[in-house]
Formats: structure tokens, sequence, C-alpha cells
């Protein structure tokens, strides 16, 4: 039986383990018989190599049948669908030609690995299931993910059908992690062959330059072939210019001069639009620019005309200001950070999606952009900031304190089964929205039909929202038949409420059948207000805008789920106008900051509203209400400035405000006070990216040309998404400072590289990088050296596409072994030994006691004995066996005797003379026969237990007094 080694260093110890085991054994003078000596040191020799065996990992291999396959499948972006048909069909045609034994399974991937078929015996596939981000390939994740799912024994084999192109990890690593394992794999190299492809591979361009100074755009394309294409130049989305350009075979770059003569954040846009292109999707990429000139303030405005005498107080004060829409507030971080000050006038929370709300608070607390929320009946807790990012910035909370009671409001959702992807969940993280939105006192309840029309949690107030939640979580609405039978349920709880403002909303796809025009009038009559939400309409708007019309509510219509959560918060913020509180009344000044440091030293004119809020802990209000509620607050928030006024800037509530002299004067010292305030660092940075990570590069050289070291650089790194990361920057070399930072996305990263000292931030700038596409575009065709590679450190083989007989359970099928690990039985067998080993050195034995043993065992065991013959013995050594016998079985008869009579013999000492036979027997004659006394010398030396019982009589013998 073949056999393998584990730890086979163990066995060196051996040559220094036996030899001293001998020596120490011939050393000892512990006398005892040959034989035992012999006996003893086989058993401590035969114990030290089992546990050296053991320690060594002595592995028996036993011969196993069978083959093992696992197919890897390419499912990226860079495959067309009829590639992953390919790659498809070959598995469906190789994986039934499996033999008795063998097993198969699946593993697809793209961005990540997922076990599409587990290893099993006739095993098949008909179609893909697993659902993957393709934007990318990890190959590396695939292969562990393969490797972990083969069974212990039989060959194993990987497939891999691929194009080879990965951009996440290390595939090579991965599968020389897996050679110990004995795998191999063979490759069938998928992908598309060379054939007039263009692409864009990045574009460079200054992050900030002055007013009217000239920079270069740099272009840096790639072409398979020589061709001649279209370069177009996009500035803010708009088409300023365009050129033919002739590209060479391989790397081209192409420099556009330019100038902004006016401040402000710019977009650039390179297309590059060839005839006999094959990828379109790679053929644009994008940059940004800012021109530094005076502070930019951003206003975003519910209604601009409105909010005319608030812009003129802003101009005045020498700001540039761009005004927006309540919906205008920039998708990417880029542009959001070229503001000093964003102020939002009047501006709900549903005007603005969860990633702009992200990409604000990002700006503000990373990038220390500053922020003013002026109130209205559309801003702070009645616009639905309750719970978002936007709260979190502000330096008041949408939550009243204690003492406040305000009024309550009711909002009833119906919810209907979405019949798109991923409908239903969507629904559900809405839902779990507009709670969040909603107050403690206000009341929340759901009604949905899954066979029947039924509550979620009837209409109760919103004060367990992690309760409520985890019910929203578990529903699973269903496609509603009718709104007549499930309108009625949610009408009779909000009839029920005691609640000040009553709505409810209803989200469907128009399937179901209208409710009756009585009840509809029933619940206008019962001031219950109906809004409807249509998302994939199958039968027409019709009857969701019937709906929305008679019960005084409003209509939408909404082609992208991504927009509902927006929809859901503007709807729920009609139960929370009660937060508006709306009485004539005087601020009171509090506390003479920044802000407003010199102004209403006369007083501050009256004020008819404002929302209700409460101060956050570290929040500066030097103005408050007659009922001591926050007016004014301020605070910082990261690097950025937040500032709170929760009264208008409009004739609505600040008719006597937008009169007063010190209007302008007042918005003007605010804004000022929030505009951002950091210096610019002179660093020189780049960012670069590369499989799934950015690095970024900082050189840092002082005006005299010399390196400075030592410095603590720190970045914060802002994902297209939002989602911000701080890194610190490690020094790699003299002046030279480095880190990196997963990059997955495709979008722009804005990174804002800050100088500290002692933990105080003294200088920072803002550069970024940008993933124009997926990186699957960047190269369609196959990566034959890397696949070759791959087959050949596996001994593995490359497939041909062309064999429709290939089998790869039969290709290069051999013997596999199965290792079973010896050391259990090796420790126990030396375990076994080892009270044997002490039970012989320490139980006298008679050689004729292991005869009679050996002569057990054989008989036990069925083994055949040869016949025995009795030995000739002397006649005269008969007799003396005989006659100790005699003796012996004499002396056993006496002894229960002597011992009944020890005590009396106690009281009447034997005198020294007595003879020891006097003893034994317990009487008292006086003649012994020499021919006794011979026997028992003769007697004495036969046997141990004879000297024993020699040594105790004559020890008896001696007189008490002795």
């Amino acid at each position: 039986m073949a056999f393998q080694w584990t730890h086979p260093h163990w066995l060196w110890l051996g040559l220094v383990a036996i030899p001293w085991m001998v020596w120490w054994h011939m050393r000892t003078d512990h006398v005892m018989a040959k034989w035992k000596r012999h006996l003893i040191l086989a058993l401590r020799l035969i114990i030290t190599l089992l546990i050296l065996l053991g320690l060594a990992g002595l592995q028996w291999l036993r011969p196993m049948e069978g083959m093992n396959v696992v197919y890897l499948l390419d499912r990226s972006e860079s495959l067309s669908a009829d590639q992953k048909q390919q790659a498809l069909s070959y598995v469906q045609r190789t994986m039934p030609k499996m033999k008795p034994g063998d097993h198969a399974g699946v593993v697809v991937f793209g961005e990540e690995a997922a076990l599409e078929l587990r290893v099993l015996p006739q095993n098949a596939l008909p179609q893909i299931q697993s659902v993957l981000n393709t934007s990318r390939t990890d190959l590396e994740a695939a292969i562990r993910l393969g490797t972990a799912a083969f069974p212990e024994s039989g060959q194993k084999r990987i497939i891999l059908l691929s194009d080879g192109n990965e951009n996440l990890g290390d595939g090579l690593a991965a599968l020389r992690s897996a050679l110990p394992m004995d795998v191999s794999m063979d490759v069938y190299p998928m992908g598309s062959t060379a054939g007039g492809d263009l692409s864009i591979q990045r574009i460079e361009l200054p992050s900030s330059v002055k007013e009217a100074t000239q920079f270069e755009v740099q272009v840096f394309a790639q072409s398979d072939e020589a061709q001649s294409a279209t370069l177009r130049l996009f500035i803010n989305d708009e088409l300023v210019g365009e050129d033919s350009v002739d590209l060479e075979e391989g790397k081209n770059l192409f420099t556009l001069n330019q100038d902004l003569p006016s401040a402000g954040f710019y977009t650039y846009e390179v297309q590059l639009v060839a005839q006999q292109d094959a990828v379109a999707q790679n053929n644009r990429a994008m940059g940004f620019v800012t021109v530094q000139g005076n502070p930019r303030v951003l206003l975003l405005s519910g209604v601009p005309e409105a909010d005319q005498s608030l812009i003129q107080a802003l101009r005045s004060a020498q700001l540039e200001i761009v005004i927006q829409r309540s919906n205008g507030l920039p998708e990417q971080l880029p542009e959001l950070q070229s503001y000093d000050t964003i102020i939002l006038s009047n501006v709900a929370a549903g005007d603005m999606s969860n990633a702009q709300l992200r990409l604000l608070q990002s700006a503000i607390r990373d990038f220390g952009v500053g922020l003013i929320c002026i109130g209205g009946d559309q801003s702070f807790a009645a616009g639905g900031y309750r719970g978002t990012p936007l709260e979190e910035s502000l330096p008041v909370d949408m939550e009243l304190t204690s003492q406040k009671v305000l009024p309550n409001g009711a909002l009833v959702m119906v919810m209907h089964g979405m019949e798109f992807n991923n409908g239903n969940q969507i629904a559900r993280q809405v839902a779990t929205g507009v709670m969040h939105t909603m107050a403690a006192q206000d009341e929340l309840g759901i009604v949905l039909w899954d066979g029947t029309e039924k509550w979620l949690f009837e209409l109760q107030q919103v004060e367990d929202k992690a309760w409520m939640g985890s019910q929203i979580m578990g529903m699973n609405q269903g496609d509603l038949p009718s709104f007549q039978n499930i309108m009625s349920m949610a009408f009779d709880g909000l009839k029920a409420s005691t609640a000040q403002i009553k709505h409810m909303i209803l989200f469907s796809d128009g399937d179901p059948g209208p409710p009756t025009q009585g009840l509809m009038d029933e619940m206008v009559a019962n001031k219950v207000t109906v809004s409807s939400i249509l998302i994939s309409g199958h039968a027409g708007p019709e009857t969701m805008q019937w709906i929305a019309q008679n019960g005084n509510g409003r209509f939408y219509e909404v082609r992208d789920p991504n927009q509902l959560p927006q929809v859901f918060m503007k709807e729920a913020a009609v139960i929370l106008k009660t937060a508006i509180i709306e009485h004539p009344f005087q601020p009171e000044l509090t506390m003479n900051s920044e802000p407003v440091r010199g102004l209403g030293t006369d007083g501050f004119p009256i004020l008819r509203g404002y929302v209700g809020s409460s101060a956050k802990p570290r929040a500066e209000v030097p103005l408050v209400s007659d009922q001591g509620d926050p007016i004014l607050a301020h605070w910082q928030y990261g690097l950025g400035r937040t500032v709170a006024f929760t009264s208008d800037a409009t004739a609505k509530w600040a008719q006597d405000w937008v009169s007063w002299p010190q209007f302008q004067a007042f918005w003007s010292q605010l804004t000022r006070w929030s505009l951002r305030r950091m210096d610019r660092s002179n660093l020189s940075a780049d960012i670069h990216m590369d499989k799934g990570l950015g690095t970024l590069h900082v050189e840092a050289i002082d005006t005299n040309g010399q390196y400075r070291n030592f410095l603590d650089l720190r970045a914060t790194v802002v994902s297209p998404s939002g989602q911000s990361l701080p890194v610190r920057l490690e020094q790699t070399s003299p002046g030279h400072y480095q880190s990196s930072f997963p990059a997955r996305e495709v979008g722009a990263y804005t990174v804002q590289l800050g100088e500290y000292v002692e933990d105080q931030l003294t200088s920072a700038q803002v550069i970024g990088s940008s993933i124009n596409f997926s990186p699957e575009y960047e190269n369609r065709q196959a990566n034959l050296p890397f696949l070759s590679q791959l087959a050949q450190e596996s001994q593995g083989q490359l497939i041909d596409p062309s064999d429709l007989e290939d089998d790869p359970f039969d290709r290069n099928r051999k013997k596999t072994f199965r290792a079973e690990d010896g050391w259990p039985m090796l420790l126990m067998g030396a375990i076994l030994l080892f009270p044997l080993d002490v039970g012989i050195r320490r139980i006298q034995l008679e050689a004729g006691w292991v005869t009679a043993l050996w002569q057990w065992i054989l008989k036990t065991l069925g083994w055949p004995q040869g016949q025995s013959h009795p030995k000739a013995q002397n006649p005269a050594m008969e007799a003396l066996l005989k006659r100790r016998d005699a003796t012996r079985s004499s002396r056993m008869q006496q002894a229960p005797q002597e011992e009944t009579r020890r005590p009396s013999a106690a009281k009447n000492p034997t005198p020294k003379s007595t003879s020891p036979s006097q003893v034994t027997s317990g009487s008292p004659p006086k003649k012994t026969t020499q021919h006794a006394s011979s026997m028992q010398e003769t007697d004495a030396p036969t046997s141990t237990t004879s000297r024993l019982l020699a040594a105790k009589r004559k020890k008896q013998q001696k007189p008490p007094n002795d």
C-alpha cells in the first residue's frame, strides 16, 4: 500500500531518540531477568517509533476512482450573448458524458462568483439562474470558489470558459494556491477577434484653473487598426466643437487647448465616433475643472419668484449666485463641491433623491461646503426632513421636545403587488422610508391583499419604528382584484382616527377595478384625501387619475422605480404639515453669535410663522420664538458650516423682515459666515485607477524645491454613489505619499486631500478621477497568453472550441488516491503498549507463567499446538518436591488456628529460644526433625513466595522486647 508523509521532518528526531533510548537502557542497573530486559527495550523502541510516525503524519493512500469537473462560466459584459450561449451549450453537451463515480458542478462569475450547481453525480444545467454584477471579471473569486466546491476524493479538474480579461483579483495566484490539491485546469478560450474597435482610455485636465487661463485637455485613445473618426467636445452637456481625426493602430494622443473666461464648475465630455467601431460603450470619457473666482452660492428655491428679495440681498454681498428650482441640486459631487455655500429655500426632501441627499451631506462634511436651510411649508419637518441625511447635517432635530404637543396626522398606505423586477422589495423599502419621515405622535397603517384584504398593521402611532419596519419588510402583497373593499377598510381606519390631517396613498399598477363614487364622496365628506401612484401600468392611467381627482389628492405616473422614494416622501409630507406653527411673534435674541453680531440692536421684526423643531446639543441658537423654539441655529458639521432659519424669507411669514432695513445685511452676513473656509494646499496629487483599486499619489515639495517629509496627509474619497471613505496616506519615499481605496463603480470619484498639523486641518485641495465605462469594454479579444499560462501551470490544456466530441471526463483520466491519516491508530497503539511496558517492569512474572499465557492465547485463537511430551525427572527430586507440597499443605491448614491463638500468645510471649516451627504451628513441641529442617531450607529458595513467607516467620519469632 502506498503512503505519504505530511510532516516528514519529524523522522529526523528518530536519529537521536532511538540511540539515546538504547544507551539509557543499557546503563540502567536495575536487576531483572534477561528476557525481561530485552522485551522492555523492544516495547519502548516500538512505542517511540509509533509516536515518531504519528508526528511525521503517516498517511495511507487508498486508490479511488472518479473524475470531478467544475465548469467556470464567464458571464461578464466583455462576452456577447452568443458567446455566453456557446459556453452554456458546451456544458450541456459534455456534462452528460459523466461515468459512474464522476461528479460535476458549475460556477458562474462576473464581479463576484456564485455556485450555480453543486458538485454532484448525474448533474444537468438547463439554464443559468444566478444573478450577477457583470461589469467586471474576477477570475480569482471563481477559481477559489470552484476549488472549494470539489469533494475530497477523486481527480479534480476545472474547465474555464472565459476570455481571460480579468480586471479584479489575481487568477494566477488563486490557481497556484490550488495546485497542492492536485487541481488541473483546462481552458476553453472565448472572446472576439480584433475588428476595428476604438476606445477612449481617459482624458486629463487640471482640477482647477484661474479665470481666462489657458489649459490643455489631453485625450488618450486606442484603436485596433488605423481608421478615421470624429472627435466631439462637450462642455456642460453642450457641443462646442468637433473635428475629424486619424487614428493609428495602437495608442493615440490628442490635445485640445481651452480657456474659460468666467468662474464656475465645468464638465468636459469627449466622444469618438467611427463607422466601423465595434463597441460604442467605450467611446466617451468625462473630466471636471473648476474656474476659481468670487465665492459661488447655489440657491434652490421652491418658488424663485417669491424669493426675489432674498436674491437681491445675496447679490448685494458681491456673491456669485446660481439660481435653480427645488429639484435642481447637482447629481455629481464634483459639481456640488464647486459651490462655497448651498441655500435651500422652502425645499422639500422629496425634491431630491436619496443619492443627492447623501452627496450633499458629503459635500458639507468632507469638503467644507456651507448649507443654509430656510423654512416654509415644504421644509424641515413639514418637508419630510426627518430621518434623512439632511436632518443629520442641520443643527436642529425634526422632533419637538416632550413639552411641545402638536396636532398629529394619520396616513394609510394601500399596497398592491408589483409586476416588475424586484417590485415588491422596492415597495417595502419605500414604505419603510415613509415611516421614518413620520413623527412619533403621527399614525400609520398599511393594508394589502394576499388572497384577502387585510391590515398588515392597523392605524397606530409611529412609536415603535423597529417593530413596524420588521412588519413592512416581511409583507408580501399580491395582485389586487378591486380597490373597493380594500379602500373601504382603509377609510374605516382613518374615519375612526382623531388625527387632524387624514391621508391615503394608493400604490398600484392600475389593474384593479375602481371604487364606487359613493365611497369617494364619503371620504371627501370626512376630510380624507387620496393620492394615487401608478407604476408599470397595464390598463392605462384613467382609474388612478379618477381616484386622485375625486379624492382631492395628487396623481403620479412613475416610469422609473428609482423615483418612488421621492414621490412617497412628498405624499407623506401631506400629514406632516402639523409641524407648522403660525401666529405673530417677535424673535428673541439669546446670544450675540458671529452670524448676527451687530444686527437687531433695536430688536428683530415680527415673524408670522415657522416650522417647529428642537436644537441639537452642540448647536448655537441666537434667535428663538416666543415658545422657545429655534428660529435661527447654526453649528460646525465636519469641515462645513450649516444654518437653519425655521421661518421663511418671503412675504408669507417674513413680511416685516423683507422691509426691515437690515434685511440685506442679515442674509449677507449669514451667508458669508457659512462660506467654505480652507486654504488651498500646494501638493501635487494624482489618481490612478486599475483592477478595482484607486491609488492616490502625492508629491510634497516646498518653494525651495526641497522634499517635505513626515507630513500628516489624510483624504476623504467619495464614490459615485455618495459613499464616503476616509484614508490616511503613508510616506513611501522622500516627499512621496500614497494610499489606495476601492474603486469598482463607474462614474466620478472626488477626493478631498488635506494636510493636518496636530489633528487640525491647515490646508486642503480637491482632486478627482473617473471611471468612464466598465473595464469590460476595454478589451474584447481573448487574452490567449494568460489563458495558456493558466493551463500550462496546472498541467491542463487549451480546448479547441471546434471539437464537438471533447470529453472532459475521459481526457487524461488517471487513478487518484485518498489519503487516510494513520496517526490516530499509531497513537492508540503507543497508548496501549505503554501500560504493558509498565506491567512487565513492576509485576514479577515467572517464565512458566509466560509460557502458560502463550499457550492459553494460542488455544483461545484456535492455533494448532504441537503435542507435549513430559520430561523425565530425577526420582530424588520427585521425592523432595512431594515432601515440599505436603509441608505447604500442612502449614496452610494450621494458619487459621494460629490466627485465633495469636492474642493469647501476645499475653504469654514466647521465649527467645523458641524455634520457628513452634511459632508457625501454634503449639510448643520442642522436637523438630532434621529432615523437616532440611526440607525447609531446601524449599526456601525455590520461589519468591517462599522467601517472603520465611522472612515473615522470622520476624514473628522475635520477642516483643527485642
